[in-house]
């Protein structure tokens, strides 16, 4: 064979393998195509899956029977919320306020605290009417109870309150332990997007299962706190023995107000004189000028006729 032959036969079977070559590229890319359209239904039916069986959890079943199968999360004792509220008349108000804040103060380790303090009703001398709100440890209730109703002449009303919410708690702790599950699987999902809408969609969805969880972390630790620390209202009413007389003699209150009425009353005096001097005694002054001259011009006048005459 010549070289030309043998030039000519290897560009021939060059050109073939890269034939062979463009077709397996193509072949490939119209598989990962094809790929590509099966998927995206699939991640977007997911997407849809998952959005139901969020709407099954914010709905009205119970957690056993929602799309998201979850284990009851245990709970070994009841969780009660107890409230209670105690009015009472007392011989001096503002002391039997300081023996509550003493008794908070001891348990203050334990968490007691003074949610809110105000006092109503002073006047002169007499005590004010004192409301206070407190919370105290739930297995301190009994004994602060006890211990406020020591401090009283008489109680007035001693209500308490027990509310089992054991079942709700189970409830919202089931259903924000689905919430977080179906969030892990939304974040994975959206690593598998198709298309920037299924990625938009899924974030969607995304901000409005962290608005759901916050909520229903909220309701979680509000059960928890006021099922550990119990709240009591108090109203502290000062005794009829307690408040001043009907009639009372304050000399030293008189003097002040007669020497406020002096002081009040010289001032008016200097403030009409001031008025006076500025506002009215000018027009006096020249009204005065006018009459003067006006008599003046009369008599003038009768003095000629008496001399004509």
């Amino acid at each position: 064979m010549s070289e030309e032959q043998v030039i000519a036969n290897k560009r021939s079977r060059v050109l073939k393998t890269l034939g062979i070559i463009a077709g397996v590229a193509l072949l490939v890319a119209a598989a990962c195509l094809v790929g590509l359209m099966l998927a995206g239904p699939m991640v977007g039916s997911t997407f849809s899956s998952i959005n139901d069986e969020l709407s099954s959890v914010s709905g009205g079943e119970t957690y056993a029977t929602r799309s998201v199968q979850l284990a009851p999360v245990p709970v070994t004792q009841h969780i009660i919320i107890r409230d209670g509220y105690i009015s009472m008349s007392v011989k001096d108000t503002p002391v039997s306020k300081q023996a509550i804040e003493g008794i908070v103060q001891e348990l203050a380790a334990e968490g007691a605290f003074i949610v809110s303090s105000q006092e109503t009703g002073r006047a002169d001398s007499s005590m004010p009417t004192i409301n206070m709100t407190i919370r105290v440890p739930a297995e301190r209730f009994d004994q602060v109870m006890d211990r406020l109703a020591g401090l009283a002449d008489q109680v007035l009303t001693r209500r308490e309150s027990a509310e089992d919410v054991t079942e709700e708690y189970v409830d919202v702790q089931a259903r924000l332990e689905a919430m977080k599950a179906a969030r892990e699987r939304l974040l994975k999902l959206m690593e598998q997007a198709a298309s920037v809408e299924e990625l938009l969609q899924a974030e969607n969805q995304l901000t409005q299962r962290e608005a759901e969880i916050e909520s229903l972390q909220g309701r979680l630790d509000y059960l928890t706190q006021s099922a550990k620390m119990s709240k009591i209202e108090i109203n502290l009413q000062p005794s009829s023995l307690s408040q001043p007389l009907g009639i009372q003699w304050r000399p030293g209150e008189t003097v002040q107000k007669a020497w406020r009425g002096l002081v009040k009353s010289a001032q008016g005096a200097i403030n009409l004189l001031i008025y006076f001097g500025i506002v009215i005694l000018p027009w006096l002054l020249v009204l005065g000028a006018l009459a003067l001259g006006v008599r003046r011009v009369i008599r003038r006048y009768r003095e000629r006729r008496a001399r004509q005459s």
